[in-house]
This record gives C-alpha cells, sequence and structure tokens, in this order.
C-alpha cells in the first residue's frame, strides 16, 4: 500500500473509533427513545460498521498483506482475530443478553450452528492460502542467495499476484460471512433487542481496545 493510502486509512479509522464512541453513547442511553428513532439509531449503526468495511475493501485492493496486519489495531486486539476480524462466532455471546424467546433462541441457535460451521471451513482456506506462501515456485524464489534473472523475476511477480488475489478473495468473503452473519441475528430480534445488540458489540470493541491500548503502552509500542 502506499505511504499515502496508508495514512488516508488510517485517518479514516481515527476518525471512525470517534464517531464509534460517540454512537455508543447513544446506544447506551434508550431508556426514553421512542421506536422511530430506536429505528434510526439500529441504521446508525449498521451504517457506521457498513462505512468500515467498504474503507477496508478499498484499502485491500492496494495492500492486502497490510490488512491481514493491521498496524492501526493493537496486538492484543489482533491476536483475538479471525481472517482479519473478530470471528462472527463471538456475536452469539452477546444475543445470550438479550432476553430472547424460546422462539428467537431456537433461531438463533440454527445461525450459531452455521456460522461455527462456516467459520470453520474459512479459517481452513486461509490457512491453505498463507501455507500457499511456502510452496514452490514462491519460497524458493524468494530465499534465492542469487539474484533473479529477468525470467524468475517475472514469474516471482506472477506468483505474488496470485497469492495477493487468493487473499483478497478469502479476506472478502469472510467479511461478507461477518455481514451475513449479523443480518440473521437482527432479523429475529425486536427494535430494542437490535438496539441493545449493538451496544454490546459497540462496548466490547471499546473495551478491548483500551485494554490492548494499555498493554502495548506498558510494552513501549506506540500506535
Amino acid at each position: 500500500m502506499a505511504p499515502n493510502t496508508l495514512q488516508t486509512f488510517t485517518a479514516f479509522f481515527d476518525g471512525w473509533l470517534i464517531r464509534h464512541h460517540h454512537l455508543q453513547q447513544q446506544l447506551s442511553q434508550i431508556q426514553h427513545v421512542k421506536q422511530p428513532q430506536l429505528d434510526k439509531l439500529v441504521e446508525q449503526a449498521a451504517d457506521h460498521y457498513r462505512q468500515y468495511y467498504q474503507q477496508k475493501a478499498s484499502a485491500m485492493e492496494d495492500d492486502v498483506f497490510l490488512i491481514c496486519s493491521p498496524p492501526w489495531y493493537t496486538s492484543f486486539e489482533q491476536a483475538l482475530f479471525w481472517v482479519t476480524e473478530f470471528p462472527p462466532s463471538l456475536l452469539f455471546r452477546f444475543v445470550g443478553d438479550l432476553n430472547l424467546t424460546s422462539e428467537q433462541a431456537e433461531w438463533v441457535e440454527t445461525v450459531r450452528e452455521e456460522t461455527t460451521k462456516k467459520e470453520k471451513e474459512m479459517g481452513e482456506a486461509m490457512a491453505m492460502v498463507q501455507e500457499s506462501m511456502a510452496a514452490a515456485p514462491l519460497y524458493g524464489l524468494v530465499n534465492r542467495p542469487e539474484s533473479l534473472v529477468d525470467g524468475e523475476v517475472s514469474e516471482l511477480d506472477e506468483a505474488m499476484e496470485e497469492l495477493k488475489e487468493a487473499m483478497r478473495a478469502v479476506v472478502g468473503e469472510a467479511d461478507r460471512f461477518r455481514a451475513t452473519a449479523v443480518m440473521e441475528i437482527l432479523k429475529v430480534l425486536g427494535v430494542v433487542q437490535r438496539v441493545k445488540f449493538f451496544a454490546l458489540v459497540g462496548e466490547f470493541r471499546i473495551r478491548v481496545r483500551r485494554v490492548g491500548l494499555d498493554t502495548d503502552r506498558a510494552r513501549g509500542v506506540i500506535l
């Protein structure tokens, strides 16, 4: 990714975090909010995450390797990631705090089982892509002690492009999978439950980042 693109995305992410904190305040104070405002708040929350993933997809076209090891996240956040973000299965921990009806709980459990299965399959797909980095000809060319000749440079470039496309495909599919999991959960929730769901997800992100920042600062790492 070109330096100015990295700077642009980092600036976007910094602004996105500020908006995230502001949105979180609204999501956490709904006691006296009427349904039209609640519906609007749910859409604002959905659009907030949609903006992030749109920007991420654009940045991934420039440098998928950077997206797979994003420096704008703390080391603690990255340690919890599954294919560049939090795993979709994490969402179901928050649903458990929403006082679901038996019908809702049955639907959510079905979605959870499907999500867990798909998540495992996609994790294996990403592992296969990563393992391909050690496969010939890529590994052999990268580790050649002598300089590459023109034909080998072209071969290396072609292998790198194939690797990038494979990584973009897996990460893009993983992000679409996350969005699908959220939509399947929201489908069965009432509007108040939806607001609470987004509030729980948002608070988790804030807390994880806070812990990550404190840990990195203690280690002398500054984002």
